[in-house]
């Protein structure tokens, strides 16, 4: 089974400081990156698997020391063995979703009983402040920096849902985890900022939440890794249902694999000049590559889990089905990091914990070990 060999490249990743990104020494890749490592470490959680859960109690104890003075959580660290970590906490932007995955990944331990949150209050008390100090205007949302989350080389920003989804769920999660009941009332607050501006209202034909907003520019496109946290995290209910019946309408019932952005910046797009320039290293995000309508197999996953909690049993059984064909029509899959969102060809950096965790999650989406771990 593809998830057996899934589970054992994350046992490969997983080492005495955390879970590695990739087995590959690319762009940096062979670090311990935290939302990785997080979601990997939840990927175990939910098969359980002790070894991948205690690599993600390593890693969140790893982040932790490493904290930075204003609470910040690195975006990745790379333990050497002769002299100082290498740490980083973004290279043109800081990577604000470092933070609350942070948060995320030690409550889930907690709950599982994988870690004791006790020795982490601190911490956590320490990046809910820094979250506080981001939103800087008492608005109940952060502005994020082009760059600064998983999408580090798309070009969207401002107040960017994704990042509040996982906010509202890090604070949930933590107030349980920490008995602070002032951070579930702001998660519940951030709840409702989200219903209020990223479903405009009158547009009773819309059929999923805007992406980001900001003082110029309303970034009018499907996020799929924002819908699925949505429907994950149980957050803002009526408008994830809405939008999960849709990816369910134009993608699965298609047929066809939802990407993480739709639709793309091709060259006609105005949006092209500015895309084309923004890259890290080389540019990757060609019509239908990378982040530009790439397919993921770490979002099908938590699309999967989405798909689960909200008791859509039908199209879960589709986009299961879907992703086992594709994966097995493949002559090689080597836990790539993305498939071309038009050819299904296989791309970017390979043997990924990201697309191992996204298999890992199509597996377990609606066992019991879910409802356990994230709740009905």
């Amino acid at each position: 089974m593809m998830s057996d060999k899934a589970l054992a490249l994350l046992h490969a990743l997983t080492g005495p400081h955390g879970i590695r990104a990739s087995l590959s020494t690319t762009a940096n890749y062979d670090a311990v990156f935290t939302r990785d490592a997080a979601m990997a470490g939840i990927a175990g959680l939910l098969a359980g698997d002790d070894a991948i859960a205690a690599g993600l109690v390593r890693t969140v104890t790893c982040l932790r020391d490493l904290q930075g003075p204003e609470g910040q959580i690195a975006s990745n660290f790379l333990m050497r063995v002769e002299g100082r970590p290498r740490v980083s906490f973004g290279t043109l932007a800081p990577r604000i979703d470092a933070t609350t995955w942070y948060l995320v990944g030690i409550a889930l331990a907690a709950r599982a009983g994988a870690l004791d949150p006790g020795p982490f209050h601190e911490s956590a008390r320490l990046v809910v402040r820094l979250l506080d100090a981001l939103e800087y205007n008492g608005r109940h949302l952060i502005y994020v920096p082009v760059g600064g989350n998983w999408a580090d080389e798309y070009i969207y920003d401002g107040y960017i849902l994704y990042d509040q989804v996982l906010r509202a769920w890090a604070l949930r999660l933590s107030g349980e985890t920490f008995g602070e009941s002032a951070w579930a009332d702001k998660a519940a607050r951030i709840e409702l900022a989200i219903e209020e501006r990223y479903w405009p209202r009158g547009e009773v034909d819309r059929r999923y939440p805007i992406a980001a907003f900001s003082p110029t520019v309303t970034r009018d496109m499907f996020d799929l890794a924002a819908c699925s946290l949505l429907a994950v995290s149980g957050t803002a209910r009526r408008l994830t249902g809405i939008a999960l019946d849709w990816i369910d309408e134009r993608f699965l019932s298609r047929a066809e694999l939802p990407p993480a952005f739709h639709p793309v910046i091709d060259e006609t797009h105005s949006d092209w000049p500015a895309l084309r320039r923004y890259h890290l290293h080389d540019f990757r995000n060609r019509p239908h590559e990378y982040h530009n309508g790439g397919i993921w197999p770490i979002w099908l996953g938590w699309l999967a889990l989405g798909l689960a909690r909200a008791d859509r049993p039908a199209p879960l059984s589709r986009l299961q089905t879907l992703v086992a064909e594709r994966v097995t029509s493949l002559e090689t899959f080597a836990f790539d990091e993305y498939l071309h969102g038009a050819t299904g060809t296989p791309g970017g950096v390979t043997q990924m914990a990201y697309s191992a965790t996204g298999l890992v999650f199509l597996e377990v989406a609606g066992s019991e070990a879910q409802k356990r771990l994230f709740g009905a």
